[in-house]
């Protein structure tokens, strides 16, 4: 997938809440910028390097967001709204090994009363998979580790996933690594028990989850393997 709109470099200088940073821009101006999660901010530290986009709108108070963080040398990618086209991109050129059996792949609209499901998947056998894309920011040693915190979206899907399950759908979460220094993802109860526990409740009842990582620069972001998942 390529990355297309314009980018400029800033520095971090502080954050302000959850979802809000203070920047200095190369030109010293410092702007207020928005992050797209609180997980993604615990990685912008004072100094650290990031690359932001900018908005033109008149309504939007805060006019920047971060679209990259430069993370041990390494860039990460910083803007979840991404995910469905590098998921849809790396489909149709035939690079994820878990879904060869599909042959076509489509987004699930919102009127269609799945608030938690981004695709279906379909087979010309009739095989059936619907799909939530969750990306994974967090890193320890060599291994991209999950999950990061409680996140109260991801039960509400959870619920939604076990009652397609019992519908015979085929359920799978799909964790895409969001930076390209992991060489595999890791299941802890330790940085949050009870999202563990979410999640551990969910691969008992038939929910599958799936890990690729990505190559990042600022210009593209493409699939590039499948991660084995630790448990």
């Amino acid at each position: 997938m390529e990355i297309k709109i314009e980018l400029q470099s800033a520095e971090v200088i502080k954050t302000q809440n959850s979802l809000i940073l203070d920047a200095k821009l190369l030109s010293g101006n410092i702007v207020p910028v928005f992050c797209a999660s609180a997980e993604i901010l615990s990685l912008c530290f004072p100094k650290t390097a990031v690359i932001l986009s900018h908005k033109a709108s008149k309504t939007n108070l805060i006019k920047y967001e971060v679209e990259f963080i430069y993370s041990s040398n390494n860039l990460v990618l910083a803007n979840p709204s991404y995910r469905h086209e590098i998921f849809r991109e790396a489909f149709e050129n035939k690079i994820l090994e878990d879904f060869k059996q599909y042959d076509f792949c489509r987004r699930i609209e919102k009127d269609e009363g799945l608030n938690y499901v981004d695709f279906e998947l379909t087979s010309s056998t009739g095989d059936r998979c619907m799909v939530f894309i969750d990306c994974i920011y967090k890193k320890e040693g060599l291994s991209a580790v999950f999950p990061a915190q409680r996140n109260f979206f991801e039960f509400a899907m959870f619920d939604e996933m076990q009652k397609l399950h019992s519908q015979g759908f085929q359920t799978m979460v799909f964790m895409l690594v969001m930076r390209s220094d992991c060489q595999n993802a890791k299941f802890s109860w330790k940085l949050d028990p009870i999202a563990a526990a979410g999640v551990f409740e969910a691969a008992k009842n038939g929910l599958n989850f799936v890990c690729y990582g990505c190559n990042i620069d600022k210009k593209s972001v493409t699939i590039s393997k499948k991660m084995d998942i630790l448990y």
